[in-house]
Parts: C-alpha cells; sequence; structure tokens
C-alpha cells in the first residue's frame, strides 16, 4: 500500500501538481511566469513543455533545470514531496532500513 501511495505522489509532482512554469524566455531572467501541471511539464504552451523536458535531456542544462526546483514556495513544496515519496518507496520495500 506504501509502494502504490509513494508511486502515486510522485507521478503527480511530476505531471499534476500546480507550480509555475519557468521555461527559459528571451528577455526575462527568471523564465515564464504561467501556471503549469507538475515539475517536468510546462504551460499551455507547447514549445514550453519541450524546453523543459530538453532541459533534463541536454546535460550542460541539467543545473539550470534542477535550479527552478526551488525557485518558489510552490515548487520547493512538490519537489519535497516528490523527494519524500521517492524515499519512502525503498524504505517500505527493504526491511531494516527504517530505523
Amino acid at each position: 500500500m506504501i509502494i502504490a501511495l509513494s508511486a502515486a505522489v510522485l507521478l503527480w509532482s511530476f505531471f499534476q501538481a500546480p507550480v509555475t512554469c519557468g521555461a527559459p524566455v528571451r528577455g526575462r531572467v527568471d523564465g515564464c511566469r504561467n501556471n503549469a501541471t507538475g515539475i517536468l511539464m510546462g504551460c499551455h504552451i507547447h514549445q514550453h513543455r519541450w524546453q523543459k523536458l530538453k532541459l533534463l535531456i541536454v546535460r550542460r542544462r541539467v543545473r539550470e533545470f534542477c535550479s527552478g526546483l526551488f525557485s518558489d514556495g510552490k515548487a520547493a513544496l512538490v519537489t519535497l514531496a516528490a523527494a519524500g515519496s521517492f524515499l519512502s518507496g525503498p524504505v517500505a520495500l527493504i526491511p531494516g532500513v527504517a530505523v
């Protein structure tokens, strides 16, 4: 049950959580400020979805993606929820890990 709930929270964080887009935009240092769904997805602009996924694929741009994970309060909360659910899965599977 814990593994299923952990996976559900992780998927929600990646694809449905309400955060700001943050895709790179010309003329703005902080990126796009539109509402987005999930850490990995962009806003309603189709090109921004590809730009955020491209940040993960291109090795030199991963740092830029990771810096956006804690850019504001909403993004930080969703990032911590995803990390917590990711860590709770192995703890539930491996006996003796949770002390």
